[in-house]
């Protein structure tokens, strides 16, 4: 117990009280802070532990009070190690402090750094599973036996997938040609709080380290993958393409949730996703607010970091319906749809235009840009036709015009002999046939034939006119055969009736019908899952009265009549006649079903004039049947019906906003001339893109690459404004009753914590004053007593005797003095010599005890360890395994030889050939480490400065002027030492001192030591010292008063190192030194001598 309490720098006092559950945590952290702060090297790695102790106890608080203060800078590479820590450990917190000291991600995050990070993606993480799939393919694609290290181009692969079609590879794959970018083996990274691995991931050579394109944009993948919303909310506040991230993280939420098993996960995913969607909507609101051309810009611009997609892209695949909803969205679709013509022309006023073009020529259409009001003919002309609103209107007259032609023929003019007309409408087919053609095949974004097809059967409507197209063939096909002409009218009607139904998707662009569309497709969907449940009462019911009506039934088709087809009409009323024998007639049906017109008659008696089959079951059965599928199955589908019909209809504006888009979109990009004329533009593309080989020379598409510049300016400009936007929600936030209550119980907690403080700050002076009162009645009965001792003395006592004026407290006084001198008699025994565990072994000494520290007092129990080094690289040295023999050939207290051992204290004993130590037991017999029983002598030279600023002024701090020492770190050694030593026998300088001066400048430094002041001479608590052997040493103050000294600007040049792993230095000093703490006393009497700072 006393060997804890002498160190008691590291001792930490937890007082139990009524928050001292809280704060247990903080009490061990801070203890395990105080040992790190009072170890002798006290550097950067120090620091280093330290840092990673507080983000292993998760105490931020402590990190921002104790860590980064001003004792020590902390340069941003020297957190990089912690931050990666801090984000792998989900410790969003800490990486906001490191980013608020200086953290830079684009330094961060390198290619190593986030492969590393997405090695340590936790398994039960849904991302972790897909990357393993990945690279499992690859490993079966490649044939190989071990499974490939996770590399970028892998989470690319699962990126895209999340991210959709849209987008390319975030990350490309690298060539086989170049050089693996990961210098480290990634199963060998291991998170520990040591930190080693992660260290070392840090420290490689310049050339080596890949920077990622956008480390913002990593970062945020990374944590949103895994659904870290407030790591993800601090990175993405630091992101730059704030809108386009935001909605990249919706979708990649909303990818998972769907693959994700467990509901909470989902639930949480969705709902993150969600705040995200909101995020994009409020800094969209702010930009459009400020400026709407360039909000806009936002929505088209093409963005290189989210793989060359735009937000609106971004938003449409996530089906972020809230976000195109927005009136800036929709007044950006209103504005492609007009083309360069003004918003507010009617459409009357268009289709008149349509119908007689010169009206174009008077001020009947106004257009947006001013510089075509006053142009010419032709430029009126083609901003007119090429409007989406006018191919779009031009393509609905030219579509009703083809399907009255087309029922026109089947009706009316269908021929052995295609007429004119008929051959009409196989040349518009044909256009028809070539646009969709050109839909398939137009890809302007490089994603080749594969992709575009499957995007393009993923549209409903392409599904249908795929369809129509192919029924149409297959009718034209029998229609032109003459035997086969009939059948081909049949199936020409039938492919009217799909082309009329493809009619339905111009109602789209109709705010009241376009909703009802998604509403029908709802239905459908309903209808089809009602039709199972449907199924089984009808089958159940035709399978069962035609059993007990009919008697082997061998026709297909009449058995399907009964079966399947009455059974569905009986839904709607159609009762069957013959279902209870009274209507039976026997002309009606045929006995044995031999004519093919007419049902089966049902089971009759022998003359054929009554049925014979039990009329009550049919009844039943008949009656159980309506009763289920009339009124219940019916009326479950009507209340389906109505569920999504108002499901949709709560939504209807904002599905009519979403779905309007495709129309927009798609108009945008096609041809301005309506089928049949559509195939001069399809010949312009084939002349110009297959016999010419040009290259498009104009994609219209809803996206735009922007300049550099220009693009830089939009960014810094968007990302302006997402701080206002986050200002603004934190305002709100603490505008909520919720966080008021929050901050109010917060703030109470505090005022309660310092009122505590502030009743102990009071009951520390209270004490002190009384001390201070007691101490003046002490003096006051001292003189009363002494002016009554004098009274007394020249003849004026009293005849009673003197009462006792000061006599307790005299004693009481004479106790404490008592206390003090043995405090001092403590105090001076040796501390260093007693610590438990020897330096440099694996020895532990005997406990000594302070009061049995001297020899005189007696110690029967003391039976300490011995323990001798064997120094092969000292030339004298002491026999290791001292035998009697060997240490009767010493001569102590005096000069042996040319070793010294004469102590500066006088005389020592010495018992059993061994000398005592002078200053009493150590718990530990032999000479330890050092080369010689009795005294070895050192020589502890302290070189010091003043610190000096730039101008040369001397630095003070509480107003004392601030000392640097010369400081030494010697290798194999990570302490920093007093440039000085131990002497060797015959020597005058220590041979650690030779090695930091060039010989020539020996003899000026022993004349420097000569003019210094010796502040100490005599034993030095030393942790090699034993029982048998100790170090005394001469400490010698050097100081250089003046900068321009000539002797230290000759010492500063003089100064090498005999090894390269040898450091000098001017140390600052001060009581946080980073030297041992025998030399930390040394240099404290120096500042004492010096009157200056420590």
């Amino acid at each position: 117990i006393q060997d804890i309490v002498r160190n008691r720098q590291l001792l930490t006092i937890f007082r139990e009280g009524k928050y001292g559950q809280q704060d247990v945590d903080v009490a061990i952290l801070q203890a395990l802070l105080k040992a790190s702060q009072n170890q002798d090297h006290f550097g950067h790695e120090n620091w280093d532990h330290q840092l990673k102790l507080a983000v292993a106890w998760n105490r931020v608080d402590i990190a921002r009070s104790e860590i980064f203060t001003d004792d020590h800078e902390w340069k941003p590479t020297d957190l990089h190690a912690v931050m990666a820590a801090a984000l792998i450990s989900n410790k969003p917190e800490f990486v906001k402090l490191f980013l608020e000291q200086g953290v830079r991600l684009k330094e961060f995050v390198t290619w190593d750094t986030l492969v590393y990070l997405y090695d340590n993606v936790a398994p039960s993480c849904l991302f972790h599973s897909k990357l393993q799939k990945v690279l499992l393919e690859e490993r079966e694609h490649t044939a190989g036996s071990k499974m490939p290290r996770i590399q970028l181009h892998h989470v690319s692969q699962v990126l895209r997938e999340l991210l959709g079609s849209s987008t390319q590879h975030l990350y490309p794959k690298p060539k086989h040609t170049e050089r693996p970018r990961l210098s480290i083996p990634v199963p060998h990274i291991k998170l520990n709080v040591q930190g080693s691995s992660l260290r070392s991931l840090y420290k490689r050579s310049a050339g080596r380290v890949a920077f990622t394109m956008d480390p913002v944009r990593d970062l945020l993948i990374w944590a949103v993958v895994q659904n870290r919303k407030e790591l993800a909310e601090i990175i993405w506040a630091q992101s730059q393409d704030s809108m386009a991230a935001a909605l990249a993280c919706s979708k990649i939420l909303k990818e998972l949730a769907k693959e994700e098993e467990d509901t909470d996960t989902t639930d949480a995913m969705l709902a993150l996703a969600e705040q995200y969607q909101q995020k994009a909507i409020g800094v969209f609101t702010d930009c459009y607010r400020k400026d709407e051309e360039r909000a806009q810009k936002l929505l088209t611009r093409v963005s290189e970091a989210w793989g060359k997609t735009t937000c609106l892209q971004l938003a449409l695949e996530a089906k972020n319906m809230n976000f195109v909803s927005h009136g800036g969205v929709q007044a950006f679709l209103t504005k492609v749809w007009w083309g360069k013509m003004c918003v507010g022309n009617g459409l009357l006023q268009v289709i008149a235009c349509m119908l007689f073009f010169p009206l174009l020529f008077t001020s009947l259409i106004t257009f947006r840009e001013k510089r075509l009001q006053p142009m010419g003919c032709l430029t009126r002309l083609r901003a007119f036709f090429t409007a989406p609103v006018v191919i779009f209107l031009m393509n609905i007259l030219s579509y009703f015009t083809f399907l009255l032609l087309f029922a026109y023929v089947l009706m009316v003019d269908f021929q052995s002999l295609p007429s004119w007309r008929e051959y009409l409408i196989y040349f518009w087919l044909f256009s028809l046939v070539c646009e969709e053609i050109r839909q398939l095949l137009y890809d302007p974004d490089g994603l080749g034939v594969v992709k575009m097809a499957s995007l393009y059967f993923k549209d409903f409507w392409n599904k249908l006119d795929v369809c129509a197209i192919l029924v149409f063939i297959a009718g034209l096909t029998c229609r032109l055969i003459p035997s086969t002409l009939y059948p081909g009218r049949i199936i020409l009607s039938l492919a009217f009736t799909i082309f009329c139904l493809r009619l339905m998707h111009i109602f789209t662009v109709s705010r009241t019908l376009g909703p009802k569309i998604i509403i029908v497709k709802r239905m459908l969907k309903d209808v089809f899952f009602f039709l199972f449940l449907l199924a089984v009462w009808v089958v159940s019911f035709g399978v069962a009265k035609q059993a007990i009506l009919i008697h082997n039934e061998e026709r297909v088709e009449w058995l399907f009549r009964g079966v399947v087809y009455h059974s569905y009409l009986t839904i709607f009323g159609q009762i069957p006649s013959y279902i209870d024998g009274v209507n039976f007639n026997i002309d009606q049906c045929s006995p044995n079903g031999t004519d093919p017109y007419k049902p089966k008659c049902p089971e009759t008696n022998e003359d054929n004039k009554k049925p014979i089959f039990p009329e009550w079951l049919t009844v039943i059965l008949l009656c159980l049947y309506l009763l289920f599928t009339n009124i219940l199955l019916l009326n479950l589908l009507i209340a389906m019906f109505n569920y999504t019909f108002q499901q949709v209809q709560e939504h209807t504006d904002q599905i009519w906003k979403f779905q309007r888009h495709d129309l927009i979109e798609e108009y945008h990009g096609r041809p301005p001339a309506p089928p049949p004329f559509i195939l001069l533009n399809h010949l312009q593309i084939l002349v110009r893109r297959g016999l010419l080989r040009r290259p498009a020379t104009h994609h219209k598409q809803l996206k735009e690459k922007l300049e550099k510049n220009e693009e830089a300016a939009l960014l810094s400009w968007e990302m302006y404004l997402k701080e206002s936007y986050l200002q603004h929600q934190q305002c709100q936030e603490k505008q909520n009753t919720e966080k008021k209550i929050q901050d109010i119980a917060q703030r109470v907690d505090v005022l309660a914590e310092l009122l505590d403080l502030d009743r102990l700050k009071r009951t520390g002076p209270v004490e002190q004053r009384l001390v201070s009162l007691e101490e003046q009645v002490h003096q006051n009965a001292q003189a009363l007593r002494w002016i009554m001792l004098a009274l007394q003395g020249n003849g004026f006592s009293s005849g009673e005797d003197m009462p006792p004026v000061g006599s307790s407290k005299a004693l009481e006084m004479k106790e404490l003095d008592l206390e003090e001198k043995l405090e001092e008699t403590q105090s001076s025994y040796h501390v260093l010599a007693r610590n438990l565990l020897y330096p440099g072994s694996h020895t532990l000494r005997f406990p000594v005890p302070d009061e049995k520290v001297p020899w005189e007092v007696d110690f029967p129990l003391y039976a300490p360890p011995t323990y001798s080094a064997d120094h092969k690289d000292m030339a004298v040295q002491d026999p290791f395994s001292p035998s009697l023999e060997s240490l009767l050939k010493i001569n102590y207290n005096t000069m042996d030889g040319l070793i010294d051992r004469q102590s500066f204290h006088g005389l020592y004993a010495v018992q059993d050939g061994l000398p005592l130590n002078p200053m009493g037991r150590t718990g530990l017999r032999g000479r330890g480490r050092l080369h010689c029983f009795g005294p070895n002598h050192a020589l502890h030279p302290i070189v010091t400065r003043w610190r000096r600023n730039l101008d040369g002024s001397i630095i003070r701090k509480s107003l004392k002027k601030m000392l640097e020492v010369l400081v030494a770190q010697y290798p194999l050694s990570d302490v920093w030492a007093l440039p000085g030593g131990s002497l060797e026998p015959g020597e005058t300088l220590p041979l650690k001192l030779k090695w930091i001066l060039r010989r020539e400048f020996w003899p000026q430094f022993q004349n420097l030591l000569k003019q210094g002041t010796e502040i100490h001479k005599g034993y030095l608590d030393d942790p090699r010292n034993t029982d048998n052997a100790w170090v005394e040493t001469v400490a010698i103050s050097v100081h250089f008063d003046s900068q321009n000294d000539v002797e230290m600007k000759r010492l500063n040049s003089f100064l090498q190192g005999c090894d390269p792993e040898l450091c000098i230095r001017w140390q600052v000093l001060d009581k946080r030194i980073p030297l041992h703490t025998n030399h930390k006393l040394l240099l404290h009497k120096v500042s004492t001598l010096l009157g200056a700072y420590y």
